[in-house]
């Protein structure tokens, strides 16, 4: 607008000389009081006029600013942004512990934290020991209830057939990492899990199930929890945080390794030499042990890969409930659980 301001400007120059030179009087004489007085008023309302119009320039809706004049501000109104609600994920469903129908006649237990239906959760996958019900873990672990109030979605799927097995070493003709693959895609879809941060954990099989699903299926799962199980990463497996917690009382899966009772099943590997096996894979080859607790210590790698020794903890959930006095003491001095929602 300035160049109209200056236009305007010199246009009321020109016209005020005009004036003056209509109503200038001759050389040395005095100029009369009528005409004194039409110059004045002529020369105000000039001045009036020219200030409404760059008044009314100034305010035209026309006016738009080049961003490089903060002085110079658009009249034009801005249409109000239309605000896009957050994009929808899950069917939102209550908060609690539900239980889910899946192919195969299988079944699992949900359970779902408060969400708002717009953001993605954390999920923990828990896989049940041999024969060992979806209920059951949940009572030993308490995974639904602290996830729940931790705000991250756990689900617990069975085992196929009446054994509630595993298929991570080819004994049964079950797809499980199929299953379990197509589990957390269903998740994503209907409950807002986030696909990019799913843990997966189990005891015993559970936990053999979940380091070999760990492997097998690169990318679908953040990290590894093994439970009172000793598993060997299998050739070519890649990096994957893993977090081994065993007791060295173990009555099932001997601490320091030995057969596996049940025909077709692998050899248990020591849980020392398992861990380094994970860790070798990684490119480390040397480890610091820690005193955590009176009867815990922990074996770190550099790469990631932990091993939590119970010292005199058998075939048992560190910090969950206790189970059947034949399969070993429960240890409080540490809390698998806790470990489990920690990841991610």
């Amino acid at each position: 607008m300035g160049w109209l301001v200056v236009g305007l400007t010199r246009v009321w120059t020109v016209w005020m000389a005009v004036i003056d030179h209509k109503h200038r009087p001759a050389a040395h004489s005095q100029v009369r009081g009528g005409d004194a007085g039409v110059v004045h008023l002529l020369r105000r309302g000039a001045l009036f006029l020219l200030l409404l119009v760059v008044s009314g320039c100034a305010r035209s809706p026309l006016e738009v600013s080049d961003g490089q004049h903060p002085g110079l501000t658009s009249a034009v109104p801005t249409p109000a942004r239309a605000t896009a609600p957050p994009p929808r994920c899950g069917n939102q469903r209550a908060a609690g512990v539900v239980v889910l129908a899946l192919p195969g006649g299988r079944r699992a237990l949900l359970a779902v934290p408060a969400g708002d239906g717009h953001h993605r959760l954390r999920l923990v996958m828990a896989l049940p020991g041999y024969g060992q019900t979806s209920e059951e873990l949940a009572a030993q672990s308490r995974v639904p209830a602290r996830a729940i109030a931790a705000g991250v979605l756990a689900v617990i799927p069975e085992g196929a057939d009446v054994a509630r097995s595993w298929n991570f070493s080819g004994t049964t003709g079950h797809d499980d990492l199929g299953f379990l693959s197509a589990l957390v895609t269903q998740l994503a879809a209907t409950d807002c899990a986030d696909p990019g941060r799913v843990v997966i954990t189990g005891i015993s099989d559970g936990g053999d199930m979940a380091a070999f699903a760990s492997c097998a299926l690169p990318g679908r799962f953040q990290a590894v929890v093994t439970v009172a199980a000793s598993f060997d990463p299998p050739v070519g497996c890649r990096r994957t945080r893993i977090v081994a917690i065993h007791g060295d009382a173990d009555p099932v899966d001997p601490f320091g390794g030995g057969p596996d009772e049940r025909p077709g099943y692998p050899a248990i590997p020591p849980a020392v030499a398992a861990i380094a096996a994970w860790a070798a894979r990684d490119g480390c080859l040397t480890a610091t042990t820690t005193t955590v607790a009176p009867h815990v210590s922990v074996t770190r790698y550099p790469c990631g890969a932990e091993l939590v020794t119970v010292h005199g903890g058998g075939h048992t959930w560190p910090g969950g409930a206790p189970v059947n006095p034949r399969l070993g003491a429960t240890t409080s001095e540490y809390d698998a659980t806790a470990t489990i929602l920690g990841l991610g």
